[in-house]
């Protein structure tokens, strides 16, 4: 590389930034994750680590800290301070309400771009489980070159291995090829998003060969969100950045605070993914995995000959029973299972949970009704 091309990769890097999204409440983690210390912050798969604090070693790898923002909940933010003492302290972006991926993201792009215009943002969730950090690491500073030269949102999308209904979609094409060959490490036109599709749809997608699931990450120019941000969802747009001026001064966090509870709720891949005419995708070989339900956790476990994963839980019996997840936080507890497969049983804090797995969804619809028995149920 010459002198000269070092220089500019140097400049292009000094404008690049890492937002990781930790707001959420996960409720299809419950009961492990609750209000007060949700999935972000714990350590599921016994690495010494929470989901959070991986994602933050990945990308430190690539980004200085003052570089990476963090965007969570108020009610976090001593835990968030805890677990990332590297971190600039006005690195982590405090949010007043729960309003989603679309707020978060537009709070961190208006905090970032007032202090650099020239910012290019990747946009990571914080619950991804990676394999192969090294080709992450190369196929996000390719998103980033290319989202330096275009005014384009870039994603990261994976090759599916199977119909899943909790993924969103990308339809990706190969202008070039007929036969719509893509191949792993070039960036290509994305045609559809499509977000969540249920059971059959997801077969058929996956079937069709030239959908991808969507990583969830995203990268672009910082003025480049705002400005589709001001054209598909004007209402949130209006509300965080009519007072332009508030932008990168001290006053901006009060405004912040002010207006949030009043902006949309709804996510950034429906808000504006979905509505994009141009976008593009790397396509990427991550061993990519979002850890986002139990049967997620279920798929990395460890399993015995009947395929039962046991996490946690140090005493279990398991008799012609399969296929079943079992956690537990409880030491003294003796757990028994007889006659059972495709179960979820989890232990923690004076609750016990039995599902079937792949019904975590429903979960979102127990957490209130729980909470209506006692609040320590679910805090």
């Amino acid at each position: 590389m010459t002198e000269e091309k070092s220089n500019e990769k140097s400049h292009c890097m000094s404008h690049y930034y890492c937002v990781i999204l930790a707001g959420g409440v996960g409720r299809r983690f419950w009961p492990y994750s609750r209000r007060k210390f949700p999935k972000q912050f714990i350590d599921f798969l016994g690495t010494g680590e929470s989901l959070l604090q991986t994602t933050y070693r990945r990308f430190r790898a690539y980004f200085d800290p003052e570089q990476i923002f963090v965007v969570t909940n108020e009610e976090y933010k001593s835990i968030a301070y805890q677990q990332l003492p590297e971190l600039p302290v006005s690195n982590i972006l405090l949010e007043a309400r729960r309003r989603n991926t679309t707020c978060a993201i537009a709070y961190a792009t208006g905090h970032i771009t007032a202090r650099d215009p020239e910012a290019v943002l990747l946009i990571s969730p914080s619950d991804h489980l990676i394999l192969k950090e090294q080709q992450f690491i190369h196929h996000i500073e390719q998103a980033l070159e290319r989202a330096h030269e275009t005014d384009r949102i870039i994603t990261l999308g994976i090759k599916p291995t199977y119909p899943e209904t909790n993924y969103g979609y990308i339809q990706a094409i190969d202008p070039e090829d007929h036969n719509n060959q893509l191949q792993v490490g070039k960036i290509y036109p994305v045609k559809t998003f499509t977000e969540k599709p249920n059971k059959h749809m997801s077969k058929v997608l996956v079937d069709s060969g030239e959908f991808y699931w969507n990583s969830g990450i995203f990268v672009s120019k910082g003025r480049v969100i705002l400005d589709e941000l001001k054209q598909h969802i004007t209402e949130l747009y209006e509300r965080l950045f009519t007072n332009q001026e508030v932008w990168g001064t001290p006053e901006e966090a009060a405004h912040v605070a002010e207006v949030y509870p009043y902006c949309p709720n709804i996510s950034f891949d429906y808000a504006v993914m979905e509505q994009l005419e141009e976008a593009e995708m790397v396509l990427c070989d991550l061993g990519w995995t979002d850890l986002g339900s139990w049967s997620a956790i279920y798929a990395l476990a460890e399993k015995d000959e009947e395929r039962n994963a046991t996490l946690g839980a140090t005493q279990v019996l398991l008799n012609d029973s399969s296929n079943n997840l079992v956690m537990s936080t409880d030491p003294e507890s003796l757990v028994v299972l007889q006659g059972v497969e495709d179960l979820i049983v989890v232990q923690n804090k004076g609750v016990l949970l039995v599902c079937r797995r792949g019904e975590e969804l429903k979960l979102k619809q127990v957490v209130p009704d729980a909470q209506g028995l006692a609040d320590k149920f679910v805090d």
